[in-house]
């Protein structure tokens, strides 16, 4: 399921650590099936899955590294020959400045916005993945936008003007 990958690379940051925790959660999943006790509430059980798995794999290591080259490989493969190379490395340098944004949330804002805008998932699928009360994941939604907002604006003028698309007035 491409939906386990995506969310695993936005918690671990690299393509590696990701596809482990991916096929340590299948594993489990495995193993477990019996436990499902509804098979239409697969895409919860399993992404609640990779997220202990994750959380795991944290408390073990205490710090993920990221790997630089997953982004330039990542630049290549959605670069096009229509695009100027101005606008591919804009592009690039506005998602990684993002990206880098979000991984300065704490975890439980982290996740949300992940879930959310990345999965496209609904709020009360967040809470059955999260095992959260609806309402803590509005809050913290709400919570990791304002978040966001600020990390992105101490961002450089510069990379304001780019990311928030907004004119700042000199000082």
């Amino acid at each position: 399921m491409r939906l386990l990958y995506n969310v695993a690379l936005k918690y671990t940051g690299n393509v590696f650590d990701a596809e482990d925790i991916v096929q340590e959660t299948y594993l489990m999943a495995f193993h477990k099936f019996s436990q499902l006790k509804d098979e239409k509430k697969i895409k919860p059980w399993l992404l609640r899955i990779l997220r202990n798995n994750f959380l795991k794999t944290c408390q073990k290591d205490n710090a993920s590294q990221q790997l630089q080259k997953s982004d330039y490989i990542e630049f290549l493969k959605t670069g096009t020959q229509k695009d100027g190379a101005d606008a591919l490395l804009t592009r690039a340098a506005d998602t990684r400045i993002v990206n880098q944004a979000i991984d300065q949330l704490p975890m439980k804002y982290k996740e949300i916005l992940v879930l959310y805008y990345m999965d496209d998932m609904l709020y009360k699928d967040i809470a059955k993945t999260l095992d959260i009360p609806l309402g803590t994941v509005m809050s913290r939604l709400n919570r990791a936008k304002e978040a966001l907002k600020v990390t992105l604006l101490k961002q450089p003028k510069k990379n304001r003007e780019n990311i928030l698309n907004i004119t700042i007035k000199p000082e």
